[in-house]
């Protein structure tokens, strides 16, 4: 896995910032009109009391009244317009970064999947992204609007005297220190606030997933007590966070409140003394009442910028990790500005299915020890080739290498005589039908899950056709047709409503519909009786005529009739040949052969 820095939090801030800039502009301009409205009635008051008390003029007043009015009306448009630039651009911001995030994730190879919790990847999908909203919306909301205030309300108090303005925003130029100290603790607490919760998230994902598992081996009590750990170091990160937070707003309030002890007895002394009139003295008690809310402001915008640049940290982690293997190639010597379209017919690519390996050798990351030795062989487009082989042999990984799941060495593997890295990963199995040994079904009705690789540039009718083809392929389509809603019938998660057998042959039924060039089948039967195997066999070689097919698998009946078959052992090919050369040998592949044969005319005489 490679890893670069390309993206922190706050490049990621300003980057989603600079891309809404004018839905932004547009929110901050309407923020200042209704603030600029919002600060006036202060000033219309003290023009009123003063009136009233030099001449009592009715006529003055009657006009304030109605400006009053009218500011009042404005404001309401006004906070509409902020309320729909702010907040809806933030929901546009966390729909952008959620759908980049995901996207980058469909790109990055399986060594990442291996490495990240599901959970891991679900909390910051939703949590963090959530997060992130809340500063684009409500915290940026917040820091503009203190920002006004700051900028306009302590000048509008100098102006109307000086002297009490003084008095009062003394404490104003500590807050900035005090800001700056507690928002680096809360951006620190709430990084690892959020990396609780995503622990807490992957173990509640991972208990659900396998509930079937911890029932059986009544781990119920267990993995409660094991939950309840890891909610309580959850729950104890978000309280030590809660803490900071509750000592933080009140000092924020306490300097309102030395504002108003200030306001009370210097401005009350400069009433007496004649210095300022009542209108200014009331003037400056509305004003520094509107300064309570951005002193309140600030602090909830910086635990909210706090949170929300720890969760972009987090994202950002994701976005900088680069996949082992690009979704683009190289042809032509420049590489290529987007990921090819995954849905093309893999006959418009042209090929043709002659597969060679030359001399491959692979190991994993962790290991020491080559998985994969000096494995060579060719396939000739049209021909089947079976593996076997005991478990641990490197069957399934070298399957994994020749659809470039993990990245073989260079010049090992050829694709119609072309090095297999000159495709990019998308042309690749794009080509290749692929039915996994881990059978995976999606929570869709089994039509789409059928149709899953089908390409939609087809009629509707003819797509109809192949679904139902195939599934007969499979023989599956009598048990799908006897349900009540038949194709349209919903699927539990991961197929849970399905035996083990159904879930393998629907399986087997999408490779069928994709009508790729190359067709391998990883084990993909092994949960279906000795009966059933021979007939989907049978109609297997029909359906794969002239395509490429490579069939792994323990049960040799299962690859016994394909036109060659090698027999891993610790990696290596120990043996390789037909069905016939192989027992004629009678090496390992037919002492396998032998046991399997036995096993299958005991049963037989069971039944």
């Amino acid at each position: 896995m490679i890893k670069n820095s390309e993206y922190t939090g706050k490049s990621l801030f300003f980057e989603i910032l600079i891309h809404f800039k004018r839905s932004f502009l547009l929110g901050t301009l309407s923020l200042a009109f209704c603030d600029i409205l919002d600060i006036s009635p202060p000033l219309l008051i003290k023009t009123a009391i003063d009136a009233i008390e030099k001449d009592g003029d009715f006529r003055t007043l009657s006009i304030l009244c109605a400006v009053y009015v009218v500011f009042s009306l404005l404001q309401g448009f006004f906070r509409f317009l902020w309320r729909k630039f702010f907040i809806g651009t933030s929901h546009k911001a966390a729909c952008l970064l959620r759908k980049r995030l995901y996207e980058h994730i469909q790109t990055l190879s399986f060594g990442f999947f291996n490495k990240m919790k599901t959970g891991e990847l679900m909390s910051r999908l939703t949590n963090d992204i959530d997060e992130a909203r809340m500063m684009f919306g409500m915290g940026m909301l917040l820091m503009m609007d203190a920002l006004f205030y700051f900028l306009s309300v302590p000048f509008i108090m100098l102006a109307l005297s000086p002297k009490l303005a003084v008095c009062i925003l003394v404490p104003l130029p500590v807050i900035p220190f005090f800001i700056i100290k507690f928002g680096r603790l809360i951006h620190k607490k709430s990084g690892y606030v959020q990396e609780c919760l995503a622990d807490l998230s992957a173990k509640a994902q991972e208990n659900i997933s396998g509930i079937r598992i911890i029932k059986s081996f009544v781990r119920e009590k267990s993995e409660i007590y094991l939950f309840a750990e890891q909610s309580g170091k959850y729950l104890n990160a978000s309280l030590d966070l809660a803490k900071i937070e509750a000592f933080f707003h009140p000092s924020l309030e306490f300097a309102w409140g030395f504002g108003i002890f200030s306001l009370l007895f210097f401005g009350g002394k400069e009433v007496i003394n004649g210095g300022i009139s009542i209108g200014t003295f009331v003037a400056f008690q509305a004003l520094l009442l509107k300064m309570v809310w951005p002193m309140t402001a600030i602090g909830m915008m910086v635990n909210i910028f706090q949170r929300g640049l720890a969760s972009l940290n987090r994202c950002s982690e994701i976005l900088n990790w680069k996949p082992e293997i690009s979704p683009e190639c190289v042809t032509d010597g420049s590489a290529r500005t987007e990921i090819p379209d995954t849905n093309k017919n893999a006959q418009l690519l042209n090929i043709c299915g002659d597969i060679e390996v030359n001399n491959l050798s692979f190991r994993y990351e962790t290991s020491t020890k080559n998985v994969i030795e000096n494995v060579s062989f060719k396939l000739n487009s049209g021909t089947s080739l079976g593996i076997t082989g005991p478990i641990g042999s490197g069957k399934t990984t070298l399957i994994m290498l020749l659809l470039r799941i993990f990245q073989a060495p260079e010049k090992t593997i050829f694709l119609d005589g072309k090095e297999i890295e000159k495709y990019s990963p998308a042309e690749l199995r794009n080509a290749v039908s692929y039915v996994p040994q881990e059978t995976f079904l999606f929570s869709e009705s089994i039509k789409e899950n059928i149709a899953f690789g089908i390409d939609f540039s087809k009629s509707d009718s003819t797509n109809e056709k192949i679904i139902k083809d195939s599934a007969h392929m499979a023989h599956i389509s009598d048990e799908i047709e006897s349900l009540p809603s038949s194709y349209e019938t919903l699927l539990g998660e991961r197929g849970v409503n399905l035996s083990g057998g159904q879930k393998q042959r629907l399986s087997l039924a999408r490779a069928f519909a994709k009508q790729s060039q190359i067709l391998i089948v990883d084990d993909a039967i092994s949960a279906v009786d000795a009966e059933t195997e021979a007939k989907i066999l049978s109609d297997f070689f029909k359906a794969a005529s002239g395509r490429t097919v490579i069939i792994v698998s323990h049960r040799i009946a299962a690859i016994q009739k394909t036109d060659s078959i090698i027999f891993l052992q610790d990696g290596k090919i120990a043996e390789s040949g037909s069905h016939d050369q192989l027992v004629a040998m009678n090496g390992q592949y037919a002492k396998l052969w032998n046991k399997q044969l036995l096993k299958s005319e005991l049963d037989r005489e069971e039944v």
